[in-house]
């Protein structure tokens, strides 16, 4: 049975959560109402899944978001962000702290149970076979793992999705609209703003290789051609 972590200060709303997701997928739930247990009880509990309200007695969501992480514990799980604030740059800035999705307070019981099983589903999904190189940069799609020079390179999810994507057809331009559909769960897709911070991110990440990683003016990104 899948596990869910409900970090949320309201009762009522994770009661009502709970109700949801028990009736709708069968999930295993936990809370706790404060950000500064919200760590320990996810390396306790071990959740497939967390829903992770921003404002919060003891802390903010996002430094718990960070904290989640920083964890090698906790890194690969995926995180969904509640909250009241419905601004874009909000969204962007949970989006590039890492969240997988971002939902508006109030939201309706089937919304939240559609996004919840969106994640799962990209989660799930079969990664593609074989490695990717380029120079010392190495993408293992298996075990989810990129390596530069070396030493790895701590990405995002949604950074890996996009570079992977990317370096899974070399030298072919890539539109912004098959990089959104195809890093996203479906039915959840990432905006074209978030996809350009990622890539921007990505570039910086990788240093003199983000070179690699070409604008195609009107259209999206290219990875460029190199031997291994």
């Amino acid at each position: 049975m899948p596990r869910l972590l409900i970090v949320e200060d309201d009762p009522k709303l994770v009661a009502a959560i709970e109700k949801t997701v028990s009736l709708g997928r069968g999930f295993m739930v936990e809370s706790v109402g404060r950000a500064d247990l919200a760590l320990s009880a996810a390396l306790k509990f071990k959740p497939d899944i967390i829903l992770l309200d921003v404002k919060l007695p003891g802390g903010d969501g996002r430094m718990v978001l960070k904290s989640l992480k920083d964890n090698a514990a906790t890194r690969a799980i995926p995180v969904i962000f509640l909250t009241g604030m419905a601004s874009e740059g909000d969204k962007v800035l949970g989006l590039n702290l890492g969240a997988d999705d971002y939902v508006v307070k109030p939201f309706g019981a089937m919304e939240l149970l559609a996004r919840i099983q969106a994640v799962e589903r990209r989660y799930r999904r079969e990664p593609a076979p074989g490695r990717r190189a380029a120079g010392t940069l190495r993408l293992d799609p298996d075990n989810h793992i990129v390596t530069l020079g070396g030493k790895p390179l701590k990405l995002q999810p949604k950074e890996f999705e996009i570079l992977n994507l990317l370096m899974s057809q070399p030298g072919r331009a890539l539109s912004r609209t098959y990089l959104i559909e195809n890093s996203s769960s479906y039915g959840l897709p990432i905006s074209t703003r978030s996809l350009d911070t990622h890539i921007k991110n990505l570039r910086k990440k990788l240093g003199v290789t983000g070179r690699l990683i070409e604008t195609v003016p009107k259209l999206g990104y290219r990875f460029v051609r190199q031997n291994a």
